[in-house]
């Protein structure tokens, strides 16, 4: 779990919770400079720790993994693929097959970007991610979640943010892609 200035668990045991580490964690990446892993890399880190059936994460789950993901030794970066259509996620062995493909779409869209940007072109709007940092990716998250907590789902056959579900763990960072 993560720590404040004394050391001391911080107990992650709400959407609340969790938005605050978020920001800690935003905070924490925009101040870092190059140290900044990218987001493909992360989210490889994570698929690669995750078992193929694990019970739904819950709050303090979510907050481990994405802890431990953020720890953990490079993956590397992905190669670049486009998202292709989505499975449903009922289980963590779906997740981390998501987390994969999230991660290979998210380098598609560094290439894109890099691509027009060595043609002289503008790369702001147009690519499938809302954002081209971690510190970005986790400010969407955060955002998204700060406009779903506590409300039911917006669309039909999206699953609620509470219970947090590996269902809804999948639903969350599929938003945070494309939120603004």
């Amino acid at each position: 779990m993560p720590t404040d200035e004394t050391n001391q668990p911080d107990p992650t045991e709400s959407g609340a919770d969790f938005r605050v580490l978020l920001q800690r964690l935003i905070r924490q990446y925009e101040d870092s400079g190059t140290d900044v892993p990218e987001v493909d890399d992360v989210l490889l880190r994570w698929a690669a720790a995750l078992p193929d059936h694990a019970p739904d994460p819950g709050w303090p789950g979510l907050a481990r993994h994405l802890l431990d993901a953020l720890a953990a030794p490079s993956a590397g970066l992905a190669a670049p693929a486009a998202l292709a259509d989505e499975p449903p996620v009922a289980t963590s062995g779906d997740l981390r097959t998501r987390l994969r493909a999230l991660a290979a779409d998210y380098a598609r869209d560094r290439a894109w970007r890099a691509d027009r940007r060595a043609r002289g072109e503008w790369a702001g709007d147009g690519g499938g991610w809302a954002s081209a940092s971690l510190a970005g990716f986790l400010e969407s998250w955060d955002s998204w979640l700060d406009a779903s907590l506590g409300r039911p789902p917006r669309f039909p056959g999206v699953p609620p943010v509470e219970p947090v579900t590996w269902a809804s763990v999948a639903w969350q960072l599929g938003a945070a892609r494309v939120y603004e």
